[in-house]
Parts: C-alpha cells; sequence; structure tokens
C-alpha cells in the first residue's frame, strides 16, 4: 500500500526523497557559488524589495539544510 505519511516502513517514497535531497544539495550548492537568485524573473516578479527577495532565498536556504540534516540520514540508510 502507497503510504506517503510514512515513508520509513515502505519504499513507496523512496525515489521522491532522493529526489528531494538532491534538489536540497543543488539549492546549497548554489548558495556557495555565490549565485544571484536576485536575477531570476521570477523573483524580480516577486518582490520589488531586493531585501525582501534576499530574506525569502535565505530562509529558502535555512530550508534546504534542516531537509538535508533530518532527512539525508534515513534516505542513505535506507
Amino acid at each position: 500500500m502507497f503510504n506517503i505519511i510514512n515513508g520509513f516502513n515502505s519504499t513507496s517514497n523512496q525515489w521522491l526523497n532522493i529526489a528531494m535531497l538532491l534538489a536540497a544539495v543543488f539549492r546549497v550548492y548554489l548558495e556557495i557559488i555565490k549565485f544571484d537568485f536576485s536575477v531570476l524573473p521570477l523573483t524580480k516578479g516577486m518582490f520589488k524589495d531586493p531585501e525582501q527577495a534576499s530574506k525569502f532565498h535565505k530562509n529558502g536556504l535555512y530550508l534546504c539544510l534542516g531537509y538535508i540534516v533530518l532527512s539525508a540520514p534515513f534516505t542513505l540508510f535506507s
């Protein structure tokens, strides 16, 4: 049975977890190489103030780091 809530008992979410983990690692990599997120068209359209855009992308970085820390051990050892 497909169980999206509890992915630790079954392998139903394994590929989804791996894909999201890779996306989070890629997001952190973009931050490491100092990619300027303010040049993205969607960012320009959503935020007129560059400070708000910077806060938004910084929160995204924190979410990605949290996802990596909390999900990587379960994904790698399962």
